[in-house]
């Protein structure tokens, strides 16, 4: 499991331990939820300090909205990874305080609906009416930006392919940070890094049978929207991947599908990380650089000046 890691990655796992294996699928859906919340609790401790309040976003949907001392107008719309099934908005709350005082916006973490319970498309829906009512509430509605990572990665793109859909307002951009976006598995790197204790294949597949319905297909592009044939008119995208991640070569090949139809497209490769190195920053020197590297990126974009 560890041999395509580096000595340092290798020990990190070691310690984590029964924190990342055995799969997913075979711990249960209430254990893979608690070892993955204790992952986040050491992993994302340390936090810089901002406040903290809950937003009632309609219809039963909140976000924990985070504030850093001296926000510059941005407004963030995230939505946190865990395979739309584990991990939640307030585990996420070390990933949205960084967010938040790296990119001096305020970042409201999505409580989104969470599979099995509600399968494919409730959290879709969620991430829309989300990044709706910051468009509507937000202090600027034109510097609204939605970002997620992993399995919230997708919920972002897919979040604004819909709005492009609907013809109204759309975020002035996408931050994804290593996404889940492509159907298929015949990737380099899911061959390299498909038995990653980081992400697991066995643990993708978990995932995907837990959230899209029976007999659906995982080619909809609302679940993978990397299988559509039109990027055009999508908002200017930040894509981050990871060199040691099974989704590496899906989330290149998705900025490179984004550049080709002229959405302007910023990719940040970060070398010696695996996949969720946002969420393991206090627990690996690397993983907390890789962050660094993506919140600089960003800080680039002409919505954060």
């Amino acid at each position: 499991m560890t041999a395509s890691l580096p000595p340092r990655l290798a020990a990190l796992a070691d310690r984590l331990g029964p924190l990342l294996t055995p799969s997913a699928r075979e711990v249960g859906l209430d254990a893979a939820r608690a070892r993955f919340a204790e992952v986040l609790a050491q992993g994302l401790a340390g936090a810089p300090p901002v406040a903290v309040d809950t937003v009632e976003l309609g219809e039963g949907l909140t976000a924990e909205r985070h504030t850093p001392p001296a926000p510059g107008g941005a407004t963030v719309v995230f939505l946190h990874g865990g395979g739309w099934t584990v991990g939640t908005a307030r585990e996420y709350a070390g990933l949205a305080a960084r967010l938040a005082a790296g990119l001096s916006a305020v970042v409201l973490a999505v409580e989104f609906r969470r599979a099995p319970e509600h399968p494919f498309p409730a959290a879709v829906e969620d991430a829309v009416a989300a990044v709706r009512w910051a468009l509507a509430h937000a202090p600027d509605p034109a510097r609204v930006v939605v970002a997620g990572d992993s399995g919230g990665g997708n919920l972002a793109a897919v979040a604004c392919r819909a709005l492009r859909a609907a013809g109204g307002a759309q975020p002035a951009a996408q931050l994804l940070l290593y996404p889940s976006v492509g159907a298929g598995v015949d990737w380099p790197s899911v061959e390299e890094h498909g038995s990653s204790p980081f992400l697991a294949l066995a643990d993708m597949g978990w995932y995907s049978r837990n959230y899209v319905p029976r007999g659906h297909p995982l080619t909809d592009p609302r679940i993978s929207p990397l299988e559509d044939d039109d990027h055009a008119g999508l908002p200017p995208a930040l894509v981050a991947t990871a060199e040691l991640d099974a989704l590496r070569d899906s989330g290149r090949a998705y900025a490179a599908a984004l550049t080709g139809a002229g959405v302007p497209v910023t990719t940040v490769d970060l070398a010696g990380v695996p996949h969720g190195f946002a969420h393991l920053v206090a627990l690996d020197a690397a993983c907390a650089d890789a962050l660094e590297q993506v919140l600089a990126a960003a800080r680039g974009l002409p919505v954060f000046g």
